[in-house]
């Protein structure tokens, strides 16, 4: 007899209900706090031999050079100065969409050309970098708003909601006619980086964000159109084949 794939689902979520409850009745019972039950859950995920599935690991799609430039041209076009700033400093930072809308104008050094990230994913508190050539449109943009909180402010002096950068993003990116998110310009940025600045996976690391070291080695996977191409092809032009 087959059964109802829904009819299915509908039990095994009721059984899973019914899981919780119990594990609930006895982590009061004895009292567990968070730091003993991370303890017991391990140690019931080994004896039970549990594995997470591997997920699958697709590499990031980042912009072409032309597809960027012509996003960016698009972003001038409309002269909207904050716009310009913020788009170009997703880049600039790799900085998250959450990041960013976060950003306090007390975060910026504009000597340093450093900005605090306060309670990134994962909270953790980082610094990021940005480019001195940079520095001075953004030093006018903080001047003309002295009584900013924050470094991007929409028209009601509140911060910009993530949503709403998203739809900026999505606004130029219809113009243009590419496919682009705020993560986009993080894509890129690292990218980026990994092709053009010899900087170490350790220091690409910790300006980034990424709580692992392995997580950067898709974009060296990206970054195979730079000078590991040109090696490449150069040393397979000597096979006599």
């Amino acid at each position: 007899m087959i059964q109802n794939p829904v009819n299915c689902a509908t039990q095994n979520g009721k059984a899973k209900s019914q899981i919780v409850s119990q594990i609930a009745r006895i982590v009061r019972k004895h009292g567990l706090d968070y730091e003993d039950w991370r303890y017991v859950s391990k140690r019931v995920r080994e004896k039970c031999e549990l594995r997470p599935a591997k997920r699958a690991k697709k590499l990031p799609r980042v912009l072409t050079a032309d597809d960027f430039r012509r996003f960016y041209r698009a972003v001038d076009q409309a002269d909207d100065v904050q716009h310009s700033l913020m788009l170009r400093l997703l880049f600039y930072t790799g900085v998250r969409v959450s990041e960013l809308c976060s950003i306090q104008v007390a975060d910026v050094d504009l000597e340093t050309c450093k900005i605090r990230i306060n309670q990134g994913k994962g909270s953790k508190d980082r610094y990021v970098l940005f480019g001195k050539t940079f520095a001075t449109a953004l030093r006018t943009h903080v001047a003309a708003h002295p009584d900013n909180r924050w470094l991007f402010q929409t028209r009601r002096n509140t911060r910009y909601s993530t949503r709403r950068v998203q739809q900026i993003v999505a606004m130029y990116a219809e113009r243009t006619g590419v496919k682009a998110t705020p993560h986009t310009f993080r894509h890129q940025a690292i990218t980026w980086l990994t092709r053009h600045s010899g900087m170490a996976d350790a220091e690409l690391q910790l300006i980034t964000g990424h709580a692992r070291r392995e997580t950067l080695a898709m974009y060296q996977h990206i970054a195979l159109d730079g000078e590991l191409e040109d090696r490449y092809q150069e040393a397979m032009k000597k096979v006599d084949l």
